[in-house]
């Protein structure tokens, strides 16, 4: 065994060796528990305490990871401090350079040039990876690159009559044309693709596109099994004659009357 550089002096007796050995559990022991008031000037102490335990050990690393021994008789790899085997104590070191207030929980990449400018033990880049990783202010404010894209539900035929699904629509702003300016487009969405096309007025009620579709469709096709609108309070009156032909509508929530938004260009898309 090799005598220890700072311990081989005449002023050194066992007292002292056991007292310096008692002060590094206590302090390298609540390390990892610390929080942002963590100094570097501090943790360079306790990393040096570590030394002075784990001497025999680190020798070791010498030749095969070509450490160095400074002018302060402590082990570095290059101008890094060596930290000894001690997972409690390699977390307070990235802590101080990740989870500290003036680090600002930097990427994996900034963290691990942070730290290797001033300490350095073997598969620390693995190491400072997981704990990044694993580090939940991060994961929180974390941009997600890949969201979850929700499923499209396809509004699947129910008939094989046209007209029994149709998406409705007003195409509005119009020029004015034999005194209409807006057209209630009414489109058969399952069989045929076929489009009903009926001039209006832009200030049509509910009450008037019911007549429109009274004297236009249901003569021909009767009353549709679904209905695809953008909620246009005007085409509520479609809406009520469905839930007339079937009064389980207004209770069974998987009825057959559909109504969606304007800004679903795919589900209306064929009346647009």
């Amino acid at each position: 065994m090799q005598p220890h550089p700072r311990l081989d002096c005449a002023v050194c007796d066992l007292d002292d060796i056991l007292t310096i050995e008692s002060d590094l559990q206590v302090n390298v022991a609540g390390l990892g528990e610390e929080d942002d008031t963590v100094i570097e000037e501090n943790l360079d102490n306790r990393v040096k305490i570590a030394q002075d335990a784990h001497y025999d050990a680190l020798i070791t690393w010498m030749a095969p990871h070509s450490l160095t021994l400074g002018t302060d008789n402590y082990l570095y790899k290059n101008q890094a401090l060596v930290v000894v085997e001690d997972n409690g104590l390699r977390r307070g070191v990235t802590h101080l350079f990740h989870d500290s207030l003036t680090a600002g929980h930097p990427g994996i990449s900034k963290t691990i040039e942070l730290v290797e400018q001033h300490y350095w033990w073997p598969h620390m880049r693995d190491f400072i990876t997981a704990y990044v990783k694993g580090c939940a202010t991060c994961q929180m404010n974390k941009v997600n690159t890949h969201p979850t894209k929700p499923p499209l539900f396809l509004i699947t035929p129910t008939s094989d009559l046209p007209f029994q699904t149709i998406a409705v629509d007003f195409i509005t702003k119009l020029p004015p044309s034999q005194g209409y300016n807006t057209i209630l487009t009414v489109t058969d969405h399952d069989v045929s693709k076929a489009s009903i096309f009926i001039p209006c007025q832009e200030s049509i009620d509910s009450e008037g596109v019911a007549k429109l579709y009274a004297s236009w469709v249901f003569p021909h096709y009767g009353i549709p099994l679904k209905i695809i609108s953008d909620r246009d309070t005007r085409l509520a009156p479609l809406t009520t004659l469905r839930q007339m032909d079937n009064p389980n509508v207004l209770t069974n929530p998987w009825n057959n009357t559909y109504s969606f938004t304007a800004t679903l260009s795919r589900t209306n898309g064929q009346s647009s």
